[in-house]
């Protein structure tokens, strides 16, 4: 019994022996195998229960074969930048399949030795695929997991195949969430701004009314590179506003407060002409304080035989800039507020005023008009040639505005004193003493001789209005708070003036007008005797003074303390997807936190821009790909831009060295191993992936070769045991 006993642990000895040297024979096999795991052999004893203590019971050796699929192999460098090795934890999530069905395996592997295949798919040296979560630019939606790169909000999301986003679910590993990385899908497309991140420092020293400039760049759905100013002025002690120019190309653009349903804080419009308009051309404009019936404008050759009913505009044929001067001076003596319009050139600017309305402009008429292009109808996409310029938010703004419509001077001189800040004033034809008929006493207001107001034998409504501006100016305290803007007298309260009274009753016949008073929302008729009180509370709950809230507020530490504007839209006319809140594409505009120094500051010294961030690009053909230590995967262009457009996710495990290996150097999850956990490189124990790098095999040759002579010999060993054990059989057979 013991010698057969002795024969079967020496053939144990030889399986053991064997085994050693298959794993020996792998690892040099795979001693140049990106990111191999070496194999060791280690050995267990067979024991057999012994019965007696007389006699023994051999028993034999097994072999144990473990893979460290845990320890870290050398980084070698490399020419490409898709070879990815990590240092640290973590493995690549692969897939058989570039697009994953149900029956394809998820694996895991250290092998980064990734190249496009025929189709443009990141594929390793063991034809295993990269998995990836996708990047879009961040939509605002909360169900998004948010990833911050280089100051801009990405989301993990993608678009299915009917256009929609599906937001990723980052901890699960699937075809739904997770997608393969295509390079050959990236060249020559064009991705709009939607997010713009600002820091500087506003002087705390500027005087009221001193202006800064920042000039960055936004790009629509089409690729279009737009330069854009913004200005910020200061409007009184840590009271900064804010006001962008209209990029050539758009209808409109507002800045908003998005967390606040989106209240609009500034909002402008543009009219380009391309040409000189044609003879019979019209524009329309719809003032909301007027009603519903648009004010039109007509282009026409001879103002003085126009027989229509609509307002005549001269054109030249010659020279677009003066036809433009022409609209715009039109639009002033017809339109309440003025002063929102200018000429510049060959454009009308519209520059929405704190108590301006809403105005509805329809260009569609005027095809050398730029704008004629704008809004087009959802259905059809035919162009409607119709926009807006929005009116500012009622509960953060506070002002008044009197607009005069009347023509007559019999109007003016029939009407009774009024009073403006305390002072009364009064329309006359002749300078004569008079009775204040609103106190009784024989105080005599300030006459105005409406004579002087006369154009072409009627009253001029935007001369009525400079020249009461003009004796309110000399009269009147806090003056700077009125502003002539056309036939309108606008009320703008300032940070540091008094509480403004007045009473136009008596002018009802040949005025309209409206106002906000203390901290209501709601506007109301003018033509009162009212009192408008220089404070209101704005979304924040701050109380603020003057005329609008602020687009910065600071804290005394030099912080911000609240922000008016976070998203600029606008409307396009060039074609490009309107960046709007309707479409989901409008750009949120940062300026740091509240409380921290991290965007917007108001400290002493000069002025200073510390960043200026944007995301979007034009168009530009697809140059390569960088892969960040965050595993950031970012197209590089042609024209100098770079895109994040996905992230590769690094898995870990409880126990790696539990999983299961297959072919091609990867593993799967087992029990042993646990459930792999995705994490973003670099972060909660993930290691960092290094680009144009490998990991090499942790094979050690010589360790292996001395193994190998260990291996022989105890294998040769072994079969003298079974020799042996042979030839003592011999023995005892030859006994009987």
């Amino acid at each position: 019994m013991s010698i057969l006993g002795s024969m079967r642990s020496g053939v144990s000895g030889l399986a053991a022996q064997s085994s050693a040297f298959s794993a020996i024979s792998d690892n040099i096999s795979n001693l140049s195998t990106v990111g191999y795991k070496g194999t060791d052999t280690a050995f267990k004893t067979l024991v057999t229960k012994q019965t007696t203590s007389s006699a023994y019971s051999s028993g034999g050796v097994q072999s144990v074969s473990t893979q460290g699929i845990s320890t870290q192999g050398l980084l070698s460098s490399s020419s490409s930048s898709t070879d990815l090795a990590i240092s640290g934890n973590g493995y690549f999530v692969v897939n058989q399949a570039a697009t994953p069905g149900s029956g394809d395996i998820w694996a895991y592997t250290r092998a980064g030795s990734f190249t496009t295949d025929t189709n443009g798919y990141l594929r390793n040296s063991g034809g295993f695929y990269a998995q990836a979560w996708s990047l879009l630019p961040w939509d605002g939606s909360p169900d998004a997991s948010v990833v911050n790169i280089q100051g801009i909000n990405y989301m993990k999301a993608y678009y299915d195949t009917n256009g929609q986003v599906v937001y990723i679910n980052d901890n699960i590993i699937d075809s739904t969430n997770l997608k393969p990385i295509n390079l050959a899908t990236i060249g020559g497309t064009a991705t709009p701004t939607t997010q713009l991140s600002m820091g500087a420092n506003l002087p705390a020293s500027a005087a009221i009314g001193a202006s800064q400039k920042i000039s960055a760049l936004i790009y629509d759905s089409l690729g279009n590179a737009s330069n854009l100013s913004i200005d910020y002025t200061k409007t009184g002690s840590n009271h900064w506003s804010m006001g962008v120019s209209i990029p050539s190309g758009a209808a409109n653009i507002t800045l908003t407060n998005s967390a606040e349903n989106n209240s609009v804080y500034y909002a402008a419009g543009q009219l380009e002409f391309s040409s000189v308009p044609t003879n019979g051309s019209q524009i329309s404009i719809t003032d909301a304080s007027l009603g519903t019936t648009p004010v039109v404008f007509e282009f026409v050759d001879d103002v003085a035989g126009y027989t229509g009913s609509n307002i005549a505009v001269k054109r030249d044929v010659n020279d677009i800039a003066e036809t433009v001067k022409n609209l715009v001076t039109a639009m002033k003596e017809n339109l309440p507020s003025g002063d929102r319009f200018s000429a510049s050139n060959n454009t009308v600017k519209i520059v929405q005023s704190i108590v301006g309305a809403e105005l509805e402009i329809d260009a569609s008429k005027t095809l050398a008009c730029v704008q004629s292009a704008a809004k087009p109808n959802q259905a059809t996409g035919v162009p409607t040639g119709i926009f807006k310029v929005a009116e500012l938010d009622k509960a953060n703004k506070n002002g008044g505005a009197l607009t005069f419509t009347s023509t007559n001077a019999s109007d003016y001189t029939g009407a009774q004193s009024f009073m403006v800040g305390e002072k009364w004033f009064k329309f006359v034809t002749t300078s004569s003493a008079s009775t204040d008929p609103r106190d009784g006493s024989t105080a005599k207001p300030y006459e105005l001789n409406i004579d002087n107001a006369m154009v072409g034998g009627k009253v001029s409504p935007e001369a009525v209005v400079n020249m009461l501006h003009g004796a309110i100016v000399a009269n009147v305290p806090n003056s700077e708070c009125y502003v002539a803007s056309g036939k309108t007298l606008e009320i703008l309260p300032t940070t540091t003036s008094m509480d403004i009274t007045f009473n136009f009753t008596s002018i009802g016949s040949i005025a309209e007008g409206t106002y906000r008073v203390e901290n209501s929302s709601t506007w109301s008729s003018i033509i009162t005797n009212s009192k408008l009180v220089n404070t209101f509370d704005d979304y924040a709950g701050t109380t603020q003074l003057g005329s609008q809230v602020s687009a910065i507020l600071f804290n005394a530490d030099g912080t911000p303390k609240s922000f008016g504007v976070d998203s600029l839209n606008v409307d396009w006319a060039n074609g490009a997807k309107d960046m709007s809140p309707d479409n989901g594409n409008n750009v949120a505009v940062g300026m740091g936190n509240v409380g921290t120094s991290d965007g917007f500051t108001q400290l002493s010294g000069d002025f200073s821009t510390s960043y200026i961030k944007q995301d979007g690009a034009k168009f530009g053909n697809y140059s390569g790909v960088d892969i960040d230590s965050n595993g950031v995967v970012t197209a590089v262009f042609d024209n100098g831009e770079t895109h994040p457009i996905a992230i590769l996710p690094l898995a870990t495990f409880s126990n790696p060295n539990g999983m299961s290996a297959l072919t091609g150097n990867v593993w799967i999850a087992s029990d042993s191993s646990g459930q792999a956990m995705l994490k973003q490189a670099g972060s909660n124990g993930a290691g960092e992936i290094t680009s144009y790098s490998l990991e090499d095999s942790t094979v050690d040759l010589a360790n292996e070769l001395s193994n190998m002579v260990v291996v022989q010999r105890a294998y040769s060993a072994s079969t003298k045991i079974i020799t042996t054990a042979d030839e003592m059989l011999d023995e005892l057979t030859r006994m009987v």
